[in-house]
């Protein structure tokens, strides 16, 4: 049994029930958890791909991007990345921008802190950077499906609930119905949506303050978001996400058991896009695009690396810009401030 599983037993034995958000942090970020591992399992014989580090390509499109802002902002554009996880996207950038010089600053931070590139600075905390200090882009991959969620259910008479994990005779995790952990808050995340009787939703509280905080963070420049997710009508359509999107990744399989293997395999769940763009718009940012994955790298400029590029090199492209994997599923949100995002993305590919 895993120290994490172990822990979360012992705490719902002596306090009752645990809201999910509450085990999955435990799972993921507790001692022995599945982030507090020395190495990542991301990559091809990892638990799961992240576009940013299946291909130094995806490096090599963020490090046009900063060239091409070097001229609307007038000064070496800043990359701050959040969520660097195991930093194959940073060093990519690195490699493609080498032999630049000085001037260009390259920040990093994470909740879990590991080691980065040479040429790139480790922030400890969102704290460490002032509000309007960055310029350049603010840019992040797959960072807020990883937040903690919590279970909501709609019921009969129109009101919620809450799912909290608890044990079964037998001492294993199990789903019991409650009433929500957080009455003041939780509802407000629904928006003006409402949740159809026994319809689950998987949201998180952590979404728009997050967003906000890197938002007011950026002076002049590009927020820039990839993640697996959906505007909020389209996120809570009980006629196609009824029981919600969570999902755990193990060794190239997805599945829905978040009480298997506790704290060996990632734990995840869509994003409300329309949490973000709220977030980002109370900052005083504007929004440009909510596109695919595959049309961003395309307007990045993914292609000038393929002209001519070996096999392989072709090959991560064609995974990168999938039309039935991750080129369709990851989705991409850019808002700006202070820029005109026309003027350094190829709008060709935004509808």
């Amino acid at each position: 049994m895993s120290a994490p599983a172990e822990r979360l037993r012992e705490r719902i034995r002596s306090s009752g029930p645990l809201p999910f958000a509450v085990f999955m942090e435990e799972a993921l970020y507790g001692e022995g958890g599945y982030y507090r591992r020395d190495a990542l399992p991301i990559g091809e014989h990892g638990d799961y791909v992240t576009g940013s580090s299946l291909s130094p390509l995806f490096g090599r499109a963020m490090g046009r991007l900063l060239r091409r802002l070097d001229s609307e902002l007038g000064r070496a554009a800043e990359l701050f990345e959040a969520g660097y996880g195991g930093g194959a996207h940073l060093g990519a950038v690195v490699e493609f921008l080498a032999g630049e010089g000085e001037g260009r600053r390259l920040r990093a931070w994470d909740r879990v802190a590991r080691p980065v590139p040479a040429g790139v600075e480790r922030v400890a905390s969102l704290d460490e950077i002032g509000e309007g200090e960055i310029h350049g882009l603010v840019f992040s991959y797959e960072l807020f499906d990883a937040l903690l969620v919590h279970r909501l259910i709609g019921r009969a008479d129109g009101s919620l609930g809450e799912l909290w994990v608890d044990l079964d005779p037998e001492g294993r995790f199990a789903w019991r119905e409650g009433e929500l952990s957080d009455p003041s808050s939780l509802p407000a995340l629904l928006g003006d949506a409402s949740l159809a009787p026994g319809q689950i939703a998987d949201l998180s509280p952590e979404w728009a303050p997050l967003y906000g905080a890197l938002a007011r963070r950026l002076g002049r420049g590009l927020l820039v978001t990839c993640d697996y997710g959906f505007p909020r009508d389209r996120l809570l359509d009980p006629r196609v996400r009824r029981h919600g999107t969570l999902a755990c990744y193990r060794r190239q399989t997805v599945h829905r058991d978040p009480f298997a293997d506790v704290g060996a395999q990632d734990l995840t769940a869509h994003v409300d896009f329309t949490a973000l763009i709220e977030a980002g718009e109370a900052a005083g940012l504007s929004t440009f695009a909510l596109t695919r994955q595959a049309l961003w790298l395309s307007a990045c400029g993914l292609f000038e690396d393929l002209a001519d590029a070996p096999a392989a090199t072709r090959q991560e492209a064609i995974a990168l810009l999938d039309g039935e994997g991750m080129g369709e599923e990851i989705r991409v949100l850019v808002q700006a401030r202070g820029v005109e995002p026309e003027r350094v993305l190829d709008a060709r590919f935004f509808p």
